[in-house]
């Protein structure tokens, strides 16, 4: 038995790679590559759900309970299902990061590795200041917090961890089984992550569909500041109903959820990339030789204007927004 395991990071395609599994699971079925429903409930099986999504829901319960039982009964069943002796068994789920370092998660872990003759992990990242970026639009300013804020936050408490999720998946379940590529076209098979991701699956991934449709869409940077001045909208940080409202009302093509390259502010950029230098330099050593780092780490293009230009055309475009955003909230009422 083999098992792909894609762990996330969170932020780095996961959202698209997942959709694509579920789009796929019969023609990967064809292939004796299976993508487990829900509650890991294998095709056949009574009650598998077709369309049913990741995993995530099943760990993140383990996790809270601390009992990996529900996981081992799972296992069993996987490696005495008749139907599936030789396949690839795929699980993608970015809490698997969650708890890493500790009892539970280290349990689950385990517990896949004695269970699969054969476990590949393939971990993305992508570049620590995009990633705050694309993580404080998804869930930090539900907290009240600046991007500002929000980083300086994360930098103490070194978010991303990347090197130290490498290292741990590789103590779990050996160094050799552990890939990490950053979310660049440079360090992809084909240039492009799906194809990366299931050219380790099946040998033409053209043959499967791909829908390549921008996922998971983020509220634009400048609305994300605004609403952090009104924490009580949200109930938590994974509250996406104001998200969801504004998409059935604006469309998703609105500049309601925009991507904005003006936002970010170029010195705390630099800052955070110079924060992770050093961690960056032994993860691009160990796992991504073949890549240059200035290509996956390095400063910016320089060309464009500078900081305090920057600073003022982010400010404008701002406004710009705010004012359109009350247009068309006006005509809409």
């Amino acid at each position: 038995m083999r098992l792909l395991l894609h762990p996330g990071h969170a932020k780095c395609g996961s959202t698209s790679i997942q959709r694509s599994l579920i789009a796929n699971r019969q023609v990967l079925a064809d292939h004796r590559v299976v993508v487990p429903d829900p509650q890991l409930r294998l095709p056949g099986e009574a009650g598998f759900d077709s369309q049913g999504e990741t995993p995530r829901e099943f760990f993140r319960r383990l996790m809270e309970l601390g009992d990996i039982g529900p996981l081992e009964a799972r296992l069993r069943a996987w490696r005495e299902s008749p139907s599936w002796p030789d396949a690839t068994f795929v699980i993608s789920a970015e809490n698997l990061i969650n708890h890493l370092m500790g009892p539970i998660g280290e349990r689950i872990h385990r517990a896949l590795a004695d269970y699969f003759d054969v476990v590949q992990v393939i971990y993305y990242i992508r570049r620590q200041d995009d990633y705050l970026l694309s993580a404080w639009q998804q869930w930090g300013f539900k907290e009240g917090k600046t991007f500002a804020e929000y980083s300086q936050e994360a930098l103490r408490r070194a978010n991303p961890h990347y090197l130290a999720v490498g290292q741990a998946f590789g103590k779990l379940y050996g160094a050799d089984s552990v890939t990490i590529r950053p979310v660049l076209p440079e360090a992809l098979r084909g240039g492009e992550l799906l194809q990366d991701f299931f050219g380790r699956l099946v040998d033409d991934p053209s043959t499967l569909s791909f829908d390549q449709a921008r996922s998971n869409l983020s509220l634009n940077p400048f609305l994300c500041e605004v609403l952090a001045g009104r924490k009580t909208l949200f109930r938590d940080i994974h509250d996406d109903s104001l998200k969801q409202r504004l998409i059935r009302t604006f469309g998703a093509d609105s500049e309601l959820f925009q991507r904005e390259a003006s936002f970010m502010d170029p010195a705390l950029a630099r800052h955070i990339m110079a924060h992770h230098r050093e961690e960056n330099l032994r993860l691009q050593k160990h796992f991504f030789p073949h890549v240059s780092f200035e290509k996956v780490f390095g400063g910016r293009e320089q060309d464009g204007p500078g900081d305090d230009e920057r600073l003022r055309i982010s400010r404008e475009r701002a406004g710009q927004l705010q004012k359109r955003v009350i247009w068309d909230l006006l005509e809409r009422l």
